[in-house]
């Protein structure tokens, strides 16, 4: 008989803390259980009685681990434009400080088209929302994003510039006029002439 006990965990704590131990786990068993699921989903009830099923089950755990190693180094990338500096992400992950920028730091992207400014923002304190606003007033446009880099063109008047967790609502794009200016991993970026 298995016992589902849910962990209450306060968000604050949860922000400054390491995962509790039962949160790991039960991530851990959906992470598992991801590849079987999407197969049965997929392909009907695997029963493992036949030896052909065990395939698609090999290939669906391959991509599975695939984009679990591609989600970790794009959540390391945002997390280091946004601050967090390379100690924090080592010890979150177990690994130390000088193994998480060897193996997350180097740069993914290439040359920037003529004529637009390249930001990489650093590892001090500005944040890539202070980056925004900077390059915004000082009439830079953004035109792109990528894992390393904030893409601007310069024009002659400032903008406003944002960053969301997936697509704003259509109710405050309209309201506020932003119109989407890039798409990176999870985030999207709005702008409009400030």
């Amino acid at each position: 008989m298995t016992v589902n006990v849910r962990l209450t965990v306060n968000q604050a704590d949860f922000y400054d803390l390491r995962m509790p131990p039962e949160l790991e786990t039960r991530l851990r068993h959906r992470a598992a259980q991801l590849p079987l699921a999407f197969i049965e989903e997929e392909l009907g009830r695997f029963t493992g009685d036949q030896l052909r099923q065990y395939r698609p089950l090999i290939e669906a755990a391959q991509v599975a681990a695939d984009e679990a190693r591609a989600a970790l180094a794009s959540w390391v990338e945002a997390g280091r434009r946004a601050g967090m500096g390379w100690g924090d992400i080592g010890d979150l992950i177990g690994i130390s400080k000088q193994a998480a920028q060897q193996r997350f730091g180097r740069d993914r992207g290439g040359s920037a088209p003529f004529g637009t400014i390249v930001v990489v923002p650093g590892t001090g304190t500005a944040t890539e929302e202070e980056w925004l606003d900077r390059e915004g007033a000082a009439g830079r446009e953004l035109t792109g994003v990528d894992a390393t880099r904030l893409l601007f063109r310069q024009t002659d008047r400032p903008w406003a510039h944002r960053r969301s967790a997936g697509p704003l609502d259509p109710a405050i794009i309209a309201r506020e006029g932003w119109e989407e200016a890039a798409r990176w991993f999870a985030f999207v970026y709005y702008k409009r002439p400030a």
